[in-house]
């Protein structure tokens, strides 16, 4: 072997976690890349991609709560600069931030078998929910993964008693709060698992030990830690937990605050104008208690078009349950076997599964009774942090099968073999079919009713090479006319709710639309493309000669829209 090569056959075998959680980390990339674009955009995306397409434009930007934290606009922007505009690079951040997240499992080496790390990531890597949502311009795997892997750097932090760990907590937490806002309810989340697992740990039977001794113990210890570190370690331990508040505090600042390229109240301007950073401060407050006023003001309302608040809490916590059922089986089962092993099965369970388990199983309760619209993206919430005990679950079969191997229980070892074959099975499956195959079709469960089942993303491309200097896209009938005259994006004639996400396309091609009412002004222009929908349509389609009318379905829902494209570029 020549000097300076390595031997990674040698690496492997020393270190076989690391190894195939890394090749597991690559497919994991391949499978969210491959056709990240072929799936026309979602209401959601198209609405967002159109801001972070505005700020890459103009440098301008501020917090605008309905479209939640601004991180995917600043990635999206920077990216549309660098790789141009389009729905794979749209998607692009959340997509490699997925494929990355199986490596957050080695950061519970000190914890976890080497199966259970391995089985961690190919959880993390498979599962058909967080795949789909790993191919989808939304912050929800965003801020489910920045919270886990900053779980994972806690336990570090416990580990080691390395405070760099402490700080990339809250870096982390911030970098999530800039995602979505729902990470206030991780916080949550969290303080209530750790109640459990401390009740679990001090109130556990302990042979003649009661639990209030063992709590005595553990506080004894920690008041004499305190007394052996005297003033100055007190204080420098205070001084760091001021120091990871400031982290965070300024994670969310950076994000949060507004951007102006011109003179006013803007973050960069701030920096060579000190004299107006109060003003962005007060901005970026003023923004932020919006914001959580309206996501967490609360409303009285039952969800799910239903009378009441129970039944409105019953029918999408049936959703929720029939996603996992659907997309999500195995994991589901898993992480039930994992924990009940870890729970009631080990001498002594560890700390870190049932944290995961208690976490996870919240979520299951709580997000359907906190959601107003559903969407199937709610269940990465819990599955997240369930992949933890059900990668237990799946170690324990692997290993269950090894035994019965290597003592030659042909029986045993070939139940354990088929039931693995089976789970796999099951999720390449669901997988190849909910991700790949019909990913935008009105029967795909993880399909939410504002994702277009038809793809009319040709139409725009064709009149985007069209030669026109005056409208390229016409939008007729009070249909789709914005119903309080503007709308936020262009064509501010134009209803947002109705013809999202054709805005996204229309900036992406930096096409010209307009809206009209009287079909002479159509006739006389014979725009590239007109966009009409229900008795409007009907009608503009007896009136309009030269025109080849297509139809294209903009909700899972229902409600055809057509679009009428001149004949010399439909035969193009």
């Amino acid at each position: 072997m020549v000097a300076g090569d390595i031997d990674w056959r040698a690496r492997a075998s020393a270190d076989p976690a690391l190894t195939g959680v890394v090749a597991v980390t690559v497919l994991a990339l391949v499978a969210r890349l491959v056709d990240l674009g072929g799936r026309i955009a979602h209401f959601d995306e198209g609405r967002v991609a159109y801001w972070a397409l505005e700020y890459a434009e103009t440098g301008s930007i501020s917090y605008r709560y309905i479209v939640h934290g601004p991180l995917v606009q600043y990635a999206d922007a920077a990216l549309f600069q660098v790789l141009g505009t389009g729905d794979a690079v749209m998607r692009l951040p959340v997509a490699v931030f997925g494929g990355l997240l199986p490596l957050s499992a080695l950061l519970f080496r000190e914890h976890l078998r080497d199966s259970e790390v391995v089985a961690l990531a190919v959880v993390l890597a498979a599962n058909p929910v967080l795949l789909y949502y790993s191919r989808f311009f939304r912050s929800t795997l965003l801020v489910a993964g920045f919270v886990f892997v900053a779980f994972g750097l806690a336990v570090r932090a416990y580990d080691t008693r390395r405070v760099r760990y402490v700080y990339g907590v809250a870096a982390l937490f911030g970098l999530a709060l800039a995602a979505k806002e729902n990470t206030v309810v991780y916080a949550v989340v969290w303080v209530g698992a750790t109640a459990l697992v401390v009740d679990q740990l001090f109130f556990a039977e302990r042979g003649e030990e009661r639990g209030f001794d063992v709590a005595s113990r553990y506080w004894g210890r920690l008041v004499s830690r305190g007394r052996s570190l005297g003033p100055a370690g007190v204080g420098r331990y205070a001084g760091h937990l001021v120091g990871a508040v400031a982290v965070f505090g300024l994670v969310v600042f950076f994000f949060f605050a507004p951007r102006n390229p011109a003179d006013g109240v803007g973050l960069w301007y701030a920096i060579g104008h000190p004299s107006s950073l109060p003003a962005v401060v007060d901005t970026t407050v003023a923004d932020l208690t919006e914001g959580f006023e309206y996501w967490f003001g609360g409303t009285s309302d039952p969800g799910c078009h239903k009378d009441n608040l129970v039944d409105g809490y019953a029918c999408f916590l049936g959703r929720f349950l029939e996603t996992l059922l659907v997309a999500a089986l195995p994991l589901s089962v898993l992480a039930v076997g994992g924990f009940l092993i870890e729970r009631y099965g080990a001498v002594r369970p560890r700390p870190v599964v049932l944290f995961a388990g208690y976490w996870g199983f919240v979520s299951v309760v709580g997000y359907p009774l906190g959601t107003d619209i559903y969407g199937a993206w709610i269940t990465v919430n819990a599955l997240v942090p369930l992949a933890l005990p059900a990668a237990v679950g799946l170690a324990y079969l692997y290993r269950l099968g090894r035994t019965a191997f290597d003592g030659d229980d042909t029986v045993s070892a070939s139940l354990v073999g088929v039931l693995l074959l089976v789970l796999t099975a099951q999720v390449a499956v669901t997988a190849g079919g909910l991700v790949y195959e019909s990913p935008a079709a009105a029967d795909n469960n993880l399909v939410q009713y504002a994702q277009p089942t038809d793809d009319f993303r040709p139409v725009l491309a064709v009149a985007a090479e069209t030669d026109s200097e005056g409208t390229d896209v016409v939008i007729y009938g009070s249909e789709l006319a914005a119903p309080r005259g503007v709308s936020p994006q262009e064509p501010r004639c134009g209803d947002l709710g109705e013809l999202l996400p054709l805005q996204w396309y229309l900036a992406k091609h930096d096409l010209n639309a307009s809206c009209a009412a009287d079909p002479a002004t159509i006739e006389a222009d014979r725009p590239p493309v007109v966009v009409a929908r229900g008795d409007n349509a009907t009608a503009l389609e007896s009136r309009l000669s030269g025109y080849t009318a297509e139809s294209y379905e903009f909700r899972a829902s229902g409600g055809a829209t057509t679009f009428f494209v001149r004949e010399d570029l439909s035969e193009s």
